[in-house]
């Protein structure tokens, strides 16, 4: 029988699993990869995978709550972190968005359906974990949203609200596929610049 593993192995052996699925649900989504090849990719026997999670979906779900958050520090690094004009800053968040959507499925995962994306982790995570690391991650986006209210460069209203505004541009990637490949990154350019406009002009003028 073999020994079993310390907690500084266990934890080990348990960031590796996460790495993997990271990568591989990235890849490959979550239907198409099985737990040999989660288990193959971590360096551990399929048993072993067993020993830390019941099935690849609960995997899964500590793999997107491990992703929020750094999809979150992402987009504000390269938004409201690297601008300091706030629709610059609006603009850059949504492109960067669209950009994430285009290279990750676990980031299109999150965008697809967040409510679905919620059932999902209820059932198999600890939710009140979730939201504290959800908010966390939110805080300096929203933050940013706030400081630009107080300064008068940025429309009044729902900081929430205002970042479900920026959310909207997530729908242009997911009908790629049906748009001219010309057209596309075209009505991208566009649309984020007409909603960073729409959060700011009206300031402008008053």
């Amino acid at each position: 029988m073999p020994r079993p593993f310390t907690e500084e192995e266990r934890e080990l052996l348990r960031q590796r699993l996460i790495a993997a699925g990271r990568e591989l649900f990235a890849r490959f989504g979550l239907r198409k990869t099985t737990v040999d090849e989660l288990a193959q990719k971590a360096g551990l026997a399929k048993g072993t995978f067993y020993l830390f999670f019941p099935s690849k979906e609960a995997l899964y779900a500590e793999v997107l709550l491990c992703e929020l958050p750094e999809m979150l520090k992402r987009l504000h690094e390269r938004s409201f972190g690297a601008a300091s004009d706030i629709r610059e800053a609006l603009i850059r968040f949504q492109e960067e968005l669209v950009g994430l959507i285009e290279e990750n499925e676990l980031v299109r995962a999150i965008a697809a359906d967040p409510q679905n994306l919620f059932s999902f982790l209820s059932a198999r995570l600890d939710l009140g974990e979730y939201q504290r690391r959800a908010e966390a991650a939110l805080a300096p986006i929203l933050d940013a949203l706030r400081e630009a209210q107080r300064k008068g460069e940025l429309v009044p209203g729902d900081p929430m609200e205002i970042l479900s505004v920026l959310g909207m541009i997530k729908l242009l990637p997911f009908y790629k596929a049906q748009i001219d490949p010309e057209l596309y990154p075209r009505l991208v350019k566009r649309l984020s610049h007409v909603i960073a406009d729409g959060l700011t002009c009206p300031v402008k003028k008053r």
